[in-house]
């Protein structure tokens, strides 16, 4: 989500308040403060949230005493919590069109991205069907009161994200529970024609695809699905919305996390056979699949 939550926003202007008052010129207060100008840009619009140590720094450098100091560090203990839901989005101008073009915009900007679906496919890879039938699920967006027209433009837009799939210097690891593999959001033939999908964009040298098998030891506490960027911050994804962190040691427990889940995950040829075999089944080809935990 690339619009600012409220509490950044007040934060942002109320530190961008103290400064004036003291300094009128940001250059002065940035020469003041030993800090570059930029860095005292991106806190006063928002851009940048500060950490307790620059808080502390900017009420002695505008000042101000103990009081204003609670005041700012309560402040940026609240900015700290960004929270987005769907409903919100479609209420605001532009809806969830705009929604997904603020998402496809911050990848198109970053470099590397690792996500993690334990249920079900990363929207960077679907195809439009099963798009389709999974935002028509309850809990997505015709929950929060979208239309049937505003799906069909967040399923398009949700196609043209992929074209990031395509772009060199890009690195997009994927880490998909197999439980997404079984179960088909609406019709099986909508999944087989997903798996086949996947199968291909696994061949893409962008792509870093990984499937974590049933009855695999979870490395890490039970999650939610949850997606890093350039390990600057993270979306956490629930069923209304989604929650925005780039605290840097929350971020870093995520990116830890990943790792870990890749490293118990089946990968390259080893992941793309199972992908295969549980289309074959799918298409009635094969006898059920048999997970490795049901085999012991």
């Amino acid at each position: 989500m690339a619009e600012l939550n409220p509490q950044r926003v007040r934060l942002a202007a109320r530190l961008r308040a103290l400064r004036t008052a003291a300094f009128p010129s940001g250059n002065q207060f940035a020469y003041h403060i030993g800090w570059g100008q930029s860095k005292v840009s991106k806190l006063e619009t928002g851009a940048q949230r500060p950490t307790e140590d620059d808080v502390r720094q900017w009420v002695h450098a505008t000042g101000n005493g103990a009081d204003v100091e609670a005041e700012l560090l309560a402040m940026a203990a609240a900015a700290r919590f960004e929270y987005a839901t769907v409903r919100d989005a479609v209420r605001q101008g532009g809806g969830i069109a705009a929604w997904q073009a603020q998402i496809a915009a911050l990848e198109s900007a970053t470099t590397h991205i690792a996500e993690h679906q334990p249920v079900m496919l990363p929207g960077i890879v679907q195809t439009a069907a099963y798009t389709r039938e999974l935002l028509a699920l309850h809990g997505g967006p015709l929950t929060a009161g979208a239309s049937e027209d505003e799906v069909e433009a967040l399923v398009a837009g949700r196609i043209r994200r992929q074209e990031i799939l395509y772009q060199p210097g890009r690195s997009i690891q994927l880490v998909i529970g197999e439980a997404a593999l079984h179960d088909p959001p609406g019709s099986v033939e909508t999944l087989v024609g997903q798996l086949d999908r996947l199968v291909a964009v696994a061949g893409l040298a962008s792509v870093d695809l990984a499937v974590l098998r049933l009855g695999t030891r979870m490395p890490v506490l039970p999650l939610s699905s949850f997606t890093a960027h350039d390990k600057r911050v993270v979306f956490v994804e629930t069923m209304t919305g989604e929650q925005r962190l780039d605290e840097p040691d929350e971020v870093a427990v995520y990116v830890k996390a990943f790792d870990l889940l890749r490293a118990a995950a089946a990968t390259g040829s080893d992941a793309v056979a199972l992908i295969q075999q549980v289309a074959a089944q799918l298409r009635g080809c094969t006898p059920p699949f048999t997970s490795p935990a049901q085999e012991g």
